[in-house]
């Protein structure tokens, strides 16, 4: 049985490594089949960013269908590049996908439809109502933005994924013609060579390759492929390095790998407070170790393919909130080495990532800078240490979440886990207001530099404030003996709810200068993580000498999470 305990961490790391080295390795293409490996490198330009294929094909179809891969006529999952290859090619099966997702029963009846298992419909079903979606739209565009109801927003939504999809056929996006210089960003489409015989070569191939496709002429598809890579790695070598490290990044999946992990981790810890303690504590440590190191390793390959720094929009915004509460929480868990810390890093890591996947089915995540944005000095300072300021927050929050429904529905908090819990809750507290102050005090320099004013009441400056104020709230609470331990985990759980307000809300009132990041679909997910934060803070509301951790015999025996012990 000790064996076991000591070496059962180091299996299940191994285990976790050799998956992820796998994920990250190609799969050779068989001999009678498309090489869409090497087609998922061609390098394209659309938004003003040089990407692999590969991205381009998977941003889009996750816009369009809200998945990366879809399935074909006879059922089988199939990657979003063959998608692609299939439209550029003009493969009628291009047509007969079940790809656009339509969730508003107004839409589906616009369109003559009914709702359906995975609610996904194909080009050709939608085609016949066309001209009726069309009329729908103008209609809806004529109207100011905010007399548009869910209707008028889900029927733009599908005619600018249709749009998107005409575009493809019509090569029209992506740019796939090279710049003559490599550092050139005078890309054009198929059809642009027209203007520019130099680049006739460039648009041959490509026609030659998209028309092996068509005819399902695989050696053809494969040779013409791999010579017109190869000759635009000789003429254009600086695009590579940079895209072949985007197209292993979409393969292996880091974030995904990471998700799963913190969930392993969980479970683990959880396991581990009723049963085997010591041996699945140090192994849901080890996992979350692991999903650290996976985890920082795809932020800093975010960093290197754009440039960056690690916050440039609100999907990496919450990529960096979760790595930031991740290693805060083993922190944690090295001062309380008792799982606890282990477990506040597996979930908020998780729902961290979570919330990026969900913000990033807009499409592209690695995206040009905003204008107002673009500035590597005050993105790596005031960008930054905000943002580090809302991990810290929502880290305190949820140790509140924790403490609080611990204590009330189960009997594994006892008194000296609850003053641990509220002192790293304080400490938590702490770094949050320091780093929330100085990256608003940041921003004001900023602001004054950009438009000539330091502060100007705008919603998301006072979104920033509130948070320094409802911290510095706690803190004083806290020092003038108005909160104790239960007191300063319910004004942390709503410290959750103004970070929340000020990352999210203010972007959703769509008004402001530093409205950037605006997104109107996180209101459902806004409103639930809200009301769950309220419940618990009713929930906290109960007397202490009600919760079921203090009441009654059971409430001095050892059974508690104190009493397991990581090491």
């Amino acid at each position: 049985m000790k064996a076991l305990e000591k070496y059962l961490p180091l299996l299940l790391a191994l285990i976790c490594l050799l998956a992820f080295g796998r994920s990250m390795v190609e799969k050779p293409y068989a001999k009678q089949a498309f090489d869409l490996n090497a087609f998922s490198q061609l390098p394209v330009l659309h938004k003003g960013r040089v990407q692999p294929l590969d991205s381009f094909a998977r941003n889009n179809l996750l816009f369009i269908s809200d998945k990366q891969i879809y399935s074909d006529s006879e059922g089988k999952k199939q990657p979003a590049v063959q998608w692609l290859a299939e439209i550029m090619s003009g493969r009628p099966e291009s047509r007969q996908h079940k790809i656009f997702r339509i969730e508003h029963d107004d839409v589906l009846s616009l369109m003559g439809l009914k709702p359906r298992e995975g609610l996904r419909y194909s080009l050709d079903e939608l085609a016949p109502k066309y001209p009726a979606l069309i009329q729908q739209v103008q209609m809806a565009f004529q109207k100011p933005d905010a007399s548009r109801d869910l209707v008028d927003a889900k029927t733009i939504e599908l005619y600018e994924q249709l749009e998107v999809f005409r575009q493809i056929m019509a090569f029209e996006i992506p740019l796939v013609l090279p710049a003559l210089k490599a550092e050139g960003n005078d890309w054009l489409p198929l059809g642009g060579e027209k203007s520019d015989l130099n680049r006739s070569n460039y648009a041959n191939a490509w026609y030659k390759s998209l028309k092996a496709y068509q005819n399902n002429d695989i050696s053809l598809f494969n040779a013409t492929t791999a010579e017109y890579l190869q000759g635009l790695k000789s003429s254009h070598p600086s695009l590579f390095p940079k895209l072949q490290i985007e197209q292993r990044f979409n393969l292996s999946m880091p974030f995904y790998q990471a998700m799963v992990l913190f969930v392993l981790a969980f479970l683990l810890s959880v396991f581990g407070w009723m049963f085997w303690g010591t041996a699945l504590n140090r192994s849901a440590f080890g996992l979350v170790v692991i999903g650290l190191v996976i985890f920082t390793g795809a932020l800093l390959t975010r960093m290197y393919l754009q440039g960056r720094p690690p916050v440039t929009n609100l999907y990496s915004s919450a990529i960096f909130v979760g790595w930031v509460a991740v290693l805060m929480g083993l922190g944690v868990e090295w001062f309380m080495k008792n799982g606890f810390g282990t477990i506040m890093a597996s979930i908020t890591g998780f729902c961290a990532l979570l919330v990026a996947h969900n913000l990033g089915s807009g499409g592209d995540t690695l995206e040009m800078m905003r204008a107002v944005l673009d500035t590597n000095f005050w993105l790596a300072t005031h960008v930054t240490t905000v943002t580090m300021g809302y991990s810290a927050s929502f880290l305190a929050g949820f140790m509140g979440l924790i403490v609080i429904i611990m204590g009330v529905l189960t009997r594994k908090l006892d008194k000296n886990l609850y003053t641990k819990i509220s002192a790293m809750i304080y400490g938590t507290v702490a770094f949050a207001t320091l780093f929330s102050f100085v990256g608003t005090v940041l921003g004001g320099i900023w602001a004054d530099q950009s438009w000539g004013r330091f502060w100007g009441w705008d919603p998301k400056e006072n979104g920033a404030v509130m948070i320094v104020l409802w911290n510095a709230i706690i803190l004083h609470a806290r020092w003038g003996g108005l909160a104790k331990k239960r007191g300063i985990a319910l004004l942390a759980i709503g410290g959750n709810i103004v970070t929340a307000w000020s990352w999210f809300g203010v972007n959703m009132l769509g008004v402001g200068l530093h409205s950037y990041g605006f997104t109107d679909k996180a209101f459902v997910g806004l409103a639930g993580f809200v009301g769950l934060n309220l419940l618990v803070i009713w929930l906290g509301t109960i007397p202490e000498e009600h919760w079921r951790s203090f009441k009654g015999p059971q409430a001095n025996k050892k059974e508690s999470l104190s009493d397991v012990p990581l090491k």
